[in-house]
């Protein structure tokens, strides 16, 4: 059976280039000019560049998270193909799809990889029906928040496509940090919900609208090396930006990118300028459960990953931005052209 990745629900994470040779895998061109990175025996993952150390991590720590709780060995190794535009996904899964795992191979659009990694994991598992399958594959692999959907009516669909992979993946999120992971083990392996958590699923669906928050964060939320203040309410680094550093990625086509965070502490105007980058990006980061949705979904100037975006906001170099930021943790990616370079980053609040 084909599962598919429908949802715009993942993580914003754009990133870059990387260098020849990974830490801990072995990259080798192929013959269509992609690049294939072995993770060990873990993973085949094949992407336009190699993997930079970050990547490598991701996945890993992504595979293992599934393993432990599904209880589930993966197959070794996934075969996962990451591409960069829809046409290729769709050469190989159906239109519009993020992405499919289909006899054990998946592919997908760099932001649906996790979900992807999911079903690839579950597989000896069997497939469940879709509402548990994709449900599964988002609570595992992203944040969740509400869907408008009652889980209820997802019952008995044929096809991922039909799933509301919002309500599907909070659902199911929900079912583990309420009851733990033995009902959604039971639920991977084909069991009715009924049977895996003794009672029916339309009293559990009242529960979970009366209790659960609005949105859960990711499993790893805010991946990123923080930078300490250089003075109060201000930040000046030198970044060495390259593909072996433990925060990296190979998304991008210019070059490597980095992730650093910052605490912001007091609300105000910010001075932002990154000297010798390509690419800036920042987003507010979810790193608890949200109980209700916020009224206006923005952190001064910078969106919240809460907002489900593809995409954070992304701020050009070279020249000075000033942006409102409210207290909280901002994740910037960085992106330089190369294989490496050295970027300036200058941060300091300078008014109300």
């Amino acid at each position: 059976m084909t599962t598919e990745y429908q949802s715009t629900s993942a993580a914003w994470l754009r990133l870059p280039i990387a260098m020849p040779l990974v830490l801990g895998s072995v990259a080798c061109q192929s013959d269509d000019n992609r690049v294939t990175t072995l993770i060990d025996d873990r993973a085949i993952v094949t992407f336009d560049r190699s993997l930079c150390k970050g990547d490598v991590t991701l996945i890993e720590q992504t595979i293992e998270r599934v393993e432990e709780r599904l209880d589930v060995r993966a197959p070794s190794p996934i075969e996962l193909s990451i591409w960069s535009r829809y046409a290729e996904v769709s050469a190989h899964c159906s239109e519009g799809a993020l992405g499919c795992y289909n006899d054990g191979e998946a592919h997908a659009l760099w932001q649906a990889q996790e979900h992807e990694i999911v079903h690839a994991v579950a597989a000896p598992l069997g497939t469940p029906e879709p509402l548990w399958n994709e449900g599964i594959a988002e609570a595992l692999s992203s944040r969740t928040q509400e869907g408008q959907e009652d889980v209820v009516s997802l019952v008995g669909l044929e096809d991922s496509p039909q799933v509301d992979y919002s309500t599907a993946g909070h659902f199911v999120r929900w079912l583990l940090e309420e009851y733990g992971q033995e009902g959604v083990r039971a639920l991977a392996r084909g069991s009715s919900f009924e049977h895996a958590y003794g009672m029916e699923l339309a009293d559990a669906s009242v529960d979970h609208k009366a209790s659960a928050p609005w949105s859960y964060p990711h499993w790893t939320p805010c991946r990123g090396e923080r930078l300490e203040a250089t003075s109060e309410n201000g930040w000046a680094h030198e970044l060495h930006v390259n593909c072996d550093d433990p925060w990296s990625s190979a998304e991008y086509q210019s070059g490597p990118t980095v992730f650093r965070t910052t605490d912001i502490e007091e609300p105000g105007t910010y001075r932002a300028l990154f000297t010798g980058a390509t690419l800036v990006g920042a987003v507010a980061c979810q790193l608890d459960p949200l109980l209700d949705r916020p009224a206006q979904d923005t952190a001064g100037d910078i969106i919240r990953e809460t907002t489900r975006s593809s995409v954070p906001t992304f701020l050009s170099s070279d020249e000075p931005h000033e942006i409102q930021l409210e207290p909280g943790r901002i994740l910037w990616s960085i992106t330089v052209e190369g294989e490496a370079s050295t970027v300036g980053f200058d941060l300091n609040r300078i008014g109300p």
